[in-house]
């Protein structure tokens, strides 16, 4: 693989190509870490509103109706429904691990079979998420198990 970095002051913003002949499992990997890095999602945290990036998120979860983002140390809200973020971050690291559950791959540390057809995840930060049996087969796929 080779790799071209051209820098130039008349940039305005970072652009990113991938040049590629056939769509491999490393070339799916770059680009799904690229898209990661470009996107980010809103949120609200103590009344403020804020915007999070994609690639700090551990994980989404839905409780009571509402929606929240996970990332290393902090919680916060977003008005966004599981589904419409499914939507925004299709294609990325992302896989859903149950219903109210969306998973950040690239944030697991390590995961194991556990009670019922279900495995138990452990993130980055030793929080443990439970994927559900009917999704364990996207989990793999996604996962490469």
């Amino acid at each position: 693989m080779k790799l071209k970095i051209f820098r130039d002051d008349k940039f305005k913003e970072p652009c990113v190509t991938v040049e590629y002949s056939e769509e491999t499992k490393q070339i799916k990997d770059i680009i799904n870490v690229i898209r990661l890095y470009g996107n980010t999602i809103q949120a609200e945290e103590n009344g403020n509103s804020t915007t999070v990036n994609l690639k700090d998120v551990y994980y989404f979860e839905s409780v009571d109706d509402n929606s929240y983002i996970y990332t290393k140390s902090r919680v916060l809200s977003t008005a966004h429904k599981l589904y419409k973020i499914e939507e925004m971050i299709e294609n990325t690291s992302f896989v859903r691990v149950s219903k109210s559950c969306i998973l950040n791959i690239a944030k697991l540390k390590s995961v194991k079979p556990f009670l019922n057809g279900r495995f138990e995840g452990t993130m980055l930060n030793g929080e443990k998420i439970i994927i559900n049996r009917h999704y364990v087969a996207s989990f793999k796929k996604k996962f490469g198990l």
